[in-house]
C-alpha cells in the first residue's frame, strides 16, 4: 500500500495524446474507463481496423480522434446489452501515468465525460471518497 497514492473521487486528469486536461470521476465500482465520445466510425483497412470518434469534453471543445481498435465488448445495461468499441489512450493522474483501455460510449448525460476505472486505479491510485481536486496531471513521460 506504499507504492499507492491517495486521490479524491473527482480529479483532473490527463489524455495523451492531446496533452487533454479534464476532470474526471475515479469510479472504484466501474471495471473499466470510459470516454465520451461522439460520432464512432469504425475503418476497416487490411493492415488493422482504427475507431474514428470525437471525444467532446463538455466545455465546448471537441477533439476528432483515429485510435486502433483493441477490442469490442458487450456492456450490460437496464437497457439492455450495448457493444462498446474499446481503444488505448495514455492517461495521467496526478503522477502516475500508464496508457489504458477505454471504452468508448455517449456520456453526454453524465457529469463528467472521462469515468476512470479499476483497470487504471488498481496499479498505484486509492480513492478517496472524501475528498476532490487533490492534485494535477503531473507525469513525466518517456518518449
Amino acid at each position: 500500500m506504499n507504492n499507492y497514492s491517495v486521490y479524491g473521487h473527482i480529479e483532473e486528469v490527463a489524455l495523451i495524446p492531446g496533452d487533454i486536461e479534464i476532470k474526471a470521476r475515479l469510479d472504484t465500482g466501474a471495471s473499466r474507463s470510459s470516454l465520451n465520445a461522439q460520432e464512432i466510425e469504425l475503418i476497416e483497412s487490411d493492415e488493422q481496423t482504427m475507431v474514428s470518434f470525437i471525444f467532446d469534453d463538455r466545455n465546448g471543445n471537441q477533439y476528432p480522434m483515429t485510435l486502433p481498435l483493441v477490442e469490442t465488448i458487450g456492456i450490460k445495461q437496464a437497457s439492455g446489452r450495448q457493444e462498446r468499441y474499446v481503444v488505448e489512450i495514455g492517461l495521467c493522474v496526478g503522477e502516475h501515468y500508464e496508457k489504458n483501455l477505454f471504452t468508448l460510449a455517449d456520456r453526454s448525460r453524465m457529469t463528467y465525460p472521462v469515468l476512470v476505472g479499476r483497470n487504471f486505479l488498481k496499479n498505484s491510485v486509492l480513492v478517496s471518497s472524501k475528498h476532490k481536486m487533490t492534485a494535477k496531471p503531473s507525469c513525466e513521460i518517456d518518449a
